[in-house]
């Protein structure tokens, strides 16, 4: 069933917003801090570059999406590129290790907000917390007509609610003293030591960053594509950089980074123990926040449910996964079946994991991804005749090797920053699942061919029944 065309300028751009700011206010955050060495110079450094190498990276997705308006991405443009056992493997990994893990992310981060605000230390009960709202999300945009569309601006603009409030509370009781020259010095000679310091920072800011690109999943429900896609892009990623950038000079005037670690040496919410540490802060005004924070993270998940499920749909059209994935509801249009599978995978994630091992999985998988994204992109604008070519050869390899340089800096440094959480924690599992992880995914690209060569037995199984009934 073809899905309308029904997401105007405005709804795509809320809906990136959306699907971006949500659970890397209070994740990212404070990891950043963390691979920085608590140095506030370092941390804005990281945030500024992160910015720097994500906004080359979605001019280059608005050029390809406008150039081939169907959902699913660069799944489909490898489709286009007729790179049939990479799209397969690649769709895949999208689903598994990056669509259910961010929405596992959210979920767990949700969970764990509320279970600040409510003095409730068993992780499970955590766990269903999150779970409950994710469903009631999904319940909502599969049977209410137009809920997708219209949440995305209800819930982008709530979300403005806890971040004003966090910027009230800076203006009025921050304290410019956290930016004096000691603690400005502290390890600042690091800074020349980008691939220990830097490169794992800048990697989770690529991280929070990450999301843009939700309207690319969604281009063959765009109104306009051409002009709205590259437009919502362009707004999204400069309203974001921009929006970071104050919020980390914000959270610094509030606290010092290292008052922003919970009783358990944790970061899951970054911002409410930097407000409850300052004594100088009523302690409400961090109960407030957490309850605000709330919506950040319900609108991050509504957000996902709707554009990740698209690239599953859209898997389930190039027939890399059953037919039934196409079912949509009458009423709302939307791929229920789908959503489905995707919330499935996510249970996983949210079942047996915690959250930093969910976020490590989540940047591993879309580091190795970028490259691929990048190279398809390439062989799809020098070979395909319908790409539209928007920037001229000069800016476009340009925004290719910021390209490249991002997948790789966020390769390295995730590595880096597992190995410097692995040391400082005495514990070095992290990194060894990554490398587990790394290997699995390896391991799924000759799923393509086995899955093709048993489609092949199958059918001839089939016509030598046929022939023989005959």
């Amino acid at each position: 069933m073809k899905l309308k065309k029904k997401y105007s300028f405005w709804v795509i751009l809320m809906m990136a917003i959306s699907a971006t700011v949500g659970s890397s206010v209070l994740i990212s955050f404070g990891q950043v801090a963390f691979q920085s060495g608590f140095n506030p110079i370092l941390m804005i450094c990281a945030w500024i570059l992160g910015g720097i190498l994500i906004l080359p990276e979605m001019l280059l997705m608005a050029e390809t999406a406008i150039s081939f308006p169907s959902n699913g991405s660069a799944y489909y443009w490898l489709k286009k590129a007729n790179w049939m056992a990479c799209s397969f493997w690649f769709g895949w990994i999208l689903v598994l290790m990056v669509s259910a893990t961010a929405v596992a992310s959210a979920t767990l981060a949700l969970g764990n907000i509320i279970s600040t605000l409510a003095h409730i230390n068993n992780q499970w009960l955590s766990k269903l917390f999150g779970i409950l709202i994710l469903l009631v999300l999904a319940i909502m945009q599969i049977f209410i007509k137009n809920s997708s569309g219209k949440t995305q601006i209800i819930f982008t603009t709530l979300k403005g609610l806890p971040i004003i409030f966090v910027l009230f509370i800076a203006m009025i009781y921050g304290n410019t003293d956290n930016f004096n020259s000691e603690i400005i010095k502290k390890d600042l000679s690091k800074i020349f030591l980008a691939t220990y310091v830097l490169l794992p920072a800048t990697t989770m800011t690529l991280f929070a960053y990450s999301g843009i690109e939700a309207i690319t999943y969604v281009t063959e429900e765009v109104e306009n594509p051409r002009k709205n896609i590259l437009w919502a892009l362009v707004a999204a990623t400069i309203l974001i950089i921009t929006l970071y950038l104050v919020l980390i000079i914000a959270l610094l005037t509030i606290n010092k980074p290292w008052s922003w670690i919970d009783e358990n040496g944790g970061f899951s919410n970054v911002w409410y123990y930097a407000i409850i540490n300052n004594p100088n802060i009523p302690s409400v005004l961090a109960y407030i926040f957490s309850g605000l924070a709330i919506l950040l993270f319900v609108g991050s998940l509504n957000a996902f449910l709707l554009y990740q499920s698209r690239l599953i749909f859209k898997m389930s059209e190039e027939q890399d996964l059953f037919k039934v994935f196409q079912k949509t509801t009458k009423k709302s249009n939307i791929p229920w079946a789908a959503m489905l599978l995707l919330i499935c995978a996510a249970l996983i994630y949210i079942l047996w994991n915690q959250l930093y091992e969910v976020t490590n999985y989540f940047i591993i998988a879309i580091s190795f991804l970028k490259l691929i994204v990048n190279s398809v992109i390439i062989f799809l604008r020098r070979k395909h005749q319908a790409y539209q070519k928007i920037f001229n050869n000069f800016w476009f390899y340009f925004f290719i090797i910021i390209g490249y340089l991002g997948a790789m800096i966020a390769i390295v440094g995730s590595f880096l920053a597992m190995y410097y959480y692995g040391t400082h924690n005495n514990n070095m599992w992290a990194l060894w699942n990554a490398l587990i992880l790394i290997a699995i995914m390896l391991a799924g690209y000759p799923i393509y061919y086995l899955k093709n060569y048993l489609v092949k037995v199958v059918n001839n199984s089939k016509k030598a029944k046929s022939h023989k009934n005959t």
